[in-house]
């Protein structure tokens, strides 16, 4: 009877082992390490990916997606050996937003079938303990998101074109962003963010403000070159609306984040 015991507490044992290493391990991309190219750094094979597979409401078709993986993949191998410092300002920007948003796509292609990120790995895990290659260095979602973009930018508004595959963030939009377009880009992103009432919703008779997680998660993002939350949120209202959010006695409360992939079967 006691060998049984043992032997039935060793298999859990084993069968929890093995969930936790999955949940906890570190995984590193495979891709293989090949010199700097010299020719001309392009977003255009991503480009092609975005129009391919998200619909107009930037939802993802991951599953014919994973299923003809090459130019996202070669997108990735020019990633991986890219320079960007040789890039402008803008360029640098272009460059890392683009690279977050193909390579949280490729997080999910690469533990497809899920339903969320948050399935990934344990205690968000899927931003912080998978690794890929950009620009001849190894580094997590999160390096790139906060230890790059937000700390070389400063700019608050890049919040609404960082895409989490869940169906709180903003929507993948269909186009690489690009050294052209991004100012505009960044603002019409932030100006549709906004005005979405899934993400911003004012009820005036109980006097609140209802609003996205983002801005309490990044809130001293929302002082650079603004007085908090409620002012940054002013420059993209209408003027009473303007003028509801930076009254007195307004509360501002925060929505759930619905953490569901931002998949077309859903």
């Amino acid at each position: 009877m006691k060998n049984r015991i043992l032997i039935v507490c060793l298999s859990l044992l084993s069968v929890v082992s093995v969930v936790f290493l999955y949940h906890f391990r570190v995984e590193a991309d495979s891709r293989i390490e090949q010199p700097p190219s010299e020719a001309p750094f392009s977003h255009e094979l991503f480009d092609a990916v975005l129009q391919e597979y998200v619909d107009g409401k930037g939802q993802v078709n991951y599953t014919k997606l994973k299923a003809n993986p090459e130019k996202l993949e070669a997108y990735l191998d020019l990633l991986a050996v890219a320079n960007p410092t040789e890039l402008s300002y803008n360029g640098q920007l272009v460059f890392w937003v683009n690279a977050y948003n193909a390579l949280v796509i490729k997080g999910v292609i690469d533990h497809y079938p899920t339903t969320s990120v948050r399935k990934v790995k344990w205690f968000n895990g899927f931003f912080s303990r998978l690794k890929f290659r950009v620009a001849g260095k190894t580094y997590t979602l999160n390096h790139i998101e906060h230890g790059i973009i937000r700390t070389e930018f400063v700019d608050p508004r890049v919040h609404f074109v960082l895409v989490c595959a869940s169906k709180s963030c903003p929507p993948l939009e269909k186009r690489v962003f690009s050294v052209e377009d991004i100012e505009e880009r960044l603002e019409t992103a932030t100006f549709n963010f906004i005005q979405d009432p899934t993400k911003v919703r004012l009820d005036r008779a109980k006097r609140r403000v209802y609003l996205s997680k983002i801005f309490k998660w990044y809130d001293d993002d929302f002082r650079e070159g603004y007085d908090g939350v409620a002012d940054f949120l002013a420059d993209y209202l209408p003027p009473e609306d303007a003028d509801f959010v930076l009254a007195e006695g307004v509360k501002f409360e925060h929505l759930d984040y619905d953490w569901t992939l931002n998949d077309q079967r859903f």
